[in-house]
């Protein structure tokens, strides 16, 4: 699972409400399997639009050197089926738009930076699940 998001929270949401969300250390988080096998850890939780939108980042430090985004988009369906949702349902979180994020670096978020590849893709929660949508 991801590392506790009360430490990372962008918008501050209180973290009773959070209880155990992403409750696991930063190590674990180094250990994220996903299928491409690229090394992937998480950087940040960010809950926005009174918890309508929440925001997943992750470091991906090896895309675009190592891994293409064809490679890597289907770690964005196993990130969020098998990550995400369970965290978003342990915490009661209701969301209606999930993004995910890929980064090689850790840049502040909403920083425009030309020479950082970054990978997004947002889903919608349906039915415990995290359903694609393209945009």
């Amino acid at each position: 699972m991801l590392p506790d998001v009360c430490q990372t929270l962008a918008r501050r949401v209180p973290c009773a409400v959070l209880g155990g969300v992403l409750a696991t250390s930063v190590a674990a988080a180094d250990a994220i399997d996903v299928p491409s096998g690229q090394p992937l850890s998480f950087l940040e939780f960010i809950s926005e639009n009174d918890g309508d939108l929440v925001r997943f980042r992750f470091l991906t430090p090896e895309i675009g050197v190592a891994y293409d985004y064809m490679t890597v988009f289907p770690d964005f369906q196993a990130i969020c089926d098998g990550q995400v949702m369970p965290v978003l349902d342990q915490n009661g979180l209701a969301p209606t738009q999930i993004v995910l994020s890929m980064s090689a670096q850790d840049i502040p978020f909403g920083e425009d930076n030309p020479d950082v590849l970054q990978f997004f893709e947002i889903f919608r929660p349906e039915n415990g699940l995290c359903i694609w949508e393209e945009f």
